[in-house]
């Protein structure tokens, strides 16, 4: 008679510790003072969105519409093109992506970044 040799399972690597939860101030020990913003958007107008936006948006336009008139856009950085045409994410939600290698200068040497924009528009995923 064969004797079965018994495997022992091997119990799953332990998790991972989950972070401290961040302080209201953007976490840290910075003595409760807040970041300073690192970026900014002026918007063409120069007016600020309106604060119920994904409702004020979730009829303005049809998929279809949005996705044959969108337009392809043109993003510069740094002398770097970026080009996208209008899409429709997984989410269902519309808009556009581009991405890519792109070259920059930092204390006059030459380094590559990888960029990933995406430009969703709120209220769209309504859009039938």
């Amino acid at each position: 008679e064969e004797e079965e040799e018994e495997e022992e399972e091997e119990a799953p690597p332990p998790k991972k510790a989950k972070k401290a939860p961040a302080k209201a101030n953007g976490g840290g020990d910075d003595g409760g003072e807040k970041k300073e913003k690192t970026f900014s958007c002026t918007t063409v107008s120069g007016n600020e969105a309106p604060k119920d936006l994904k409702k004020a948006q979730s009829k303005k336009l049809k998929s279809k519409e949005f996705l044959e008139k969108g337009g392809r856009i043109e993003i510069n950085i740094n002398g770097n093109k970026l080009t996208a045409d209008p899409r429709e994410f997984s989410s269902g939600g519309k808009g556009w992506y581009t991405g890519g290698k792109i070259e920059m200068r930092v204390n006059g040497k030459d380094i590559w970044a990888q960029a990933g924009i995406n430009i969703t528009i709120p209220g769209s995923q309504e859009w039938k």
